[in-house]
């Protein structure tokens, strides 16, 4: 499906529970869904919740008249610089990974306040802003619809939204990292529908559906945990939950993805664009999970 503005504010439009509300369980599992639905779309959506609930932990209020999204990443060939003058800052610099900067309006950007990392919020209907044709583009065939860029940020306007390093300090950093594995648990999902609605399943088959349908509870089960622990106590070990819940979903989506293909080989690869398109989304989605190098983090955490 080719992603518009209007449908990106459409599953923008209703707020969600906040993290640690005592209804986590509801906006997790609303994340699912969006991920069933397609995961292009639940880039763009996913990132906009996040934002309101870190606007709401920092003391920044998200005007939801507009679509957010949150620009974090940080590659060695894109760095983004905060100037202050008075009480304004300027951007200056490259921001990669910017999905769908053509559909969103506003954006949480993190950028180098002198030696330190910060977060900005910044308007994009404004000049400066233009994508960065000299960085490199995205090629792969998966989350096309996203619409990822890289922007030059060129005198760029923003407001604070925290101190420095408040962004990835605050619990609510990693209950919004489980909220992405949710999402995950949902492309996964919809990458098994194919294998659900198959009525020619030798024992073989079979055999791949039961490692399917074994590895999809066991996402369900740990974001239902994850859930029920946020709303007890949104500030203990969170980041040790959210590290052990994205490891244990990550594996079960290459479960998924594993025998959901030697179950049925290339023909829904070949022939079923959809299911196609879903595979590719979810194979580079899942890669935000940053295999050993998190698992190290997880051991080494008291």
């Amino acid at each position: 499906m080719g992603l518009t503005a209007d449908t990106v504010r459409e599953r923008t439009r209703s707020p969600l529970p906040m993290p640690g509300s005592g209804a986590t369980q509801g906006r997790l599992d609303a994340l699912v869904a969006l991920g069933h639905e397609d995961l292009s779309l639940a880039k763009l959506a996913e990132p906009h919740h996040d934002a309101v609930a870190i606007g709401a932990d920092l003391g920044h209020p998200i005007d939801t008249d507009g679509v957010w999204a949150v620009w974090a990443a940080a590659p060695p060939f894109a760095v983004v610089r905060a100037t202050r003058s008075g009480e304004r800052w300027r951007l200056d610099g490259t921001k990669a990974f910017c999905s769908g900067a053509d559909l969103v309006t506003h954006a949480l950007v993190t950028a180098d306040d002198d030696g330190r990392d910060r977060l900005f919020a910044v308007d994009l209907d404004q000049p400066g802003v233009a994508v960065d044709d000299r960085a490199p583009a995205w090629v792969g065939p998966g989350m096309t619809d996203a619409r990822t860029v890289s922007l030059r940020l060129d005198a760029v306007e923003a407001v604070a939204v925290g101190a420095p390093g408040a962004y990835v300090q605050r619990p609510g950093f990693w209950h919004g990292a489980i909220g992405i594995a949710a999402v995950w648990t949902g492309g996964a999902r919809a990458v098994a529908d194919v294998l659900e609605r198959s009525a020619r399943l030798d024992e073989h088959g079979l055999a791949h559906r039961g490692a399917v349908r074994a590895a999809l509870h066991t996402a369900t089960a740990l974001l239902d945990d994850a859930a029920r622990r946020i709303d007890a106590d949104p500030s203990r070990d969170a980041e040790r939950l959210a590290l052990s819940v994205r490891a244990g979903v990550a594996d079960a989506v290459d479960t998924v993805l594993h025998h959901v293909g030697r179950a049925t080989g290339p023909g829904p690869l070949a022939f079923d664009a959809e299911h196609a398109r879903r595979v590719a989304d979810l194979q580079v989605f899942v890669r935000q999970h940053h295999a050993e190098r998190d698992l190290a983090r997880l051991g080494g955490l008291p």
